[in-house]
């Protein structure tokens, strides 16, 4: 969000100072809105959105009130980014991440987050200081989502239901019970994911290295990449969320499971590359 200036020589003002200050006082790109996150990056709570909302839209979205009376679920233009967003703004509490959209915290910062529907999540976060560049990796051991596992209830089964049908229900239902292995896989759903910190790895990157990563960014044209880019009727897959922290911008760029020859996947694939989760499964 950017404010506008009342007075030009109010926003000259402004300029002098900018350019005089602390990056960290000096955020014209950064909404710096408290009920979002602190000026740390502290987020509100679990429930905070950790990007701006304008990402959660793209160019082709259409409102409710302008949808088609047929309409179809493959339909990108009936469909944002707001599930995808919000779901990645959940995972990143999880991993105690700051806010990075809502204050200049002080470190040009690229966050990769990578979330893929068969295995856990991978968060690399790239930070550049005065005295050199490091790749931070974190893992959670499972994805944040409780799973709800169930046995179908004898209860609830339909008055018709022949005496043979019940009986059937009923055996089911007690062999599920008394099974140590649904049992755990019942209590696996409700448990709450956790950092690995065995396979938090913290790396130093060298400044060939960082300015090889800042030339596939710019091959990618990410600044000028749209935000939200939806792939509707898609259900599996990897959603590839990589943001840019910078002292006078913002931008983030969430792709699901994009080819291999896109230049944005390669720019994220150099990060993974470089770390500690080099190995794991891509898609």
């Amino acid at each position: 969000m950017r404010y506008p200036c009342q007075f030009l020589l109010h926003s000259l003002c402004l300029l002098a100072l900018a350019s005089c200050s602390s990056p960290t006082a000096s955020a014209p790109a950064y909404p710096q809105n408290p009920a979002v996150s602190d000026a740390l990056g502290h987020p509100r709570d679990t429930t905070t959105f950790y990007f701006p909302a304008a990402d959660s839209l793209h160019a082709k979205y259409l409102p409710k009130s302008k949808w088609p009376e047929v309409r179809y679920n493959t339909d990108v233009r009936l469909s944002n980014c707001a599930y995808e967003l919000q779901f990645a703004s959940y995972t990143l509490t999880y991993f105690d991440a700051p806010v990075l959209s809502n204050y200049y915290l002080g470190t040009d910062t690229y966050r990769f987050l990578w979330l893929r529907s068969f295995h856990r999540p991978v968060l690399l976060t790239l930070r550049k200081t005065p005295i050199g560049a490091t790749l931070r990796t974190q893992l959670l051991d499972k994805s944040p989502c409780f799973v709800h596992v169930d046995v179908f209830p004898p209860t609830q089964l339909l008055q018709t239901a022949s005496p043979a049908e019940s009986a059937q229900a009923i055996r089911r239902y007690n062999e599920a019970m008394a099974d140590p292995e649904f049992q755990k896989e019942v209590a696996e759903g409700k448990r709450r994911a956790a950092q690995v910190k065995s396979e938090e790895s913290t790396v130093l990157i060298t400044p060939a290295q960082w300015e090889q990563f800042q030339a596939l960014v710019k091959d990618s044209n990410f600044n000028s990449l749209p935000a939200c880019q939806p792939d509707p009727g898609v259900l599996d897959g990897a959603d590839w969320l990589l943001e840019s922290h910078q002292p006078t911008s913002y931008h983030m760029v969430s792709r699901h499971s994009p080819d291999k020859s896109d230049s944005f996947r390669a720019a994220c694939e150099y990060l993974i590359d470089l770390s500690s989760v080099r190995n794991e499964e891509r898609y």
